[in-house]
């Protein structure tokens, strides 16, 4: 079963609560209102309420959340028969990966807070939009070429039984989050905060879904 590096699980909880952490200390100073959506002249075209940007936090907590329990609990397998050199290959490359995509997630959340708590302009639901866009289009590009090992990637009992699989199973799943993640970054230029939330949320369990059914389907259709 994989081993769980206790220090290494802390650190990462702990960039998971830091920017929610970060606002609760400074939710008092906050504006009642908060402008956004400025144009050329630095006019806002929209307001938002504090009740409006939390609910933006939670999605970025949310989908925090859920990268969090992908790459660390779903699923749990176990790496009997493999070498003891590859799988503490693939465990160091494992948190390595989930080291930089919860440290970008925590200093992205911590900057929108920042700019908010200072009053500085900027489209709130673009970026927060454009940031996990890019996130999940960055990491379909990377699951597109990731070979198989026990770590990281669609861990499911299939894909690690059967090496075509794995491989077939990564390709559409890369290709899945490279075009979600696309989609994601042009509709944070049209969806309102609430109507994106809800949509990504959903978005993100059929991601997490979605490729599991496919390597079940795939490895039972190769077995006849």
């Amino acid at each position: 079963m994989q081993k769980t590096a206790v220090p290494k699980e802390l650190l990462i909880l702990l960039l998971l609560l830091l920017p929610m952490a970060y606002l609760g200390i400074i939710w008092n100073t906050l504006p009642a209102v908060i402008p956004s959506n400025f144009d050329v002249n630095g006019v806002p075209q929209r307001v938002g309420s504090k009740t409006d940007f939390l609910l933006l936090m939670i999605f970025l907590f949310l989908t925090n959340l859920l990268l969090y329990f992908l790459f660390r609990y779903l699923p749990d397998t176990d790496e009997a028969g493999a070498l003891p050199q590859q799988v503490a290959h693939d465990q160091q490359s494992y948190y390595q990966i989930r080291f930089m995509i919860h440290i970008y997630l925590a200093v992205f959340t911590g900057i929108i807070i920042f700019m908010v708590s200072r009053g500085l302009p900027f489209v709130m639901e673009r970026w927060t939009f454009i940031g996990v866009g890019l996130l999940i289009a960055l990491l379909g590009l990377y699951l597109k070429k990731l070979q198989p090992n026990y770590f990281v990637g669609v861990r499911t009992p299939w894909t690690l039984k059967s090496s075509e699989v794995w491989k077939k199973t990564h390709i559409m799943t890369g290709n899945l989050w490279l075009y979600t993640g696309i989609v994601i970054i042009i509709a944070g230029f049209f969806l309102a905060v609430v109507t994106g939330v809800f949509i990504l949320i959903f978005v993100g369990a059929i991601l997490a879904a979605l490729p599991y059914i496919y390597s079940f389907r795939l490895y039972n259709e190769d077995q006849g």
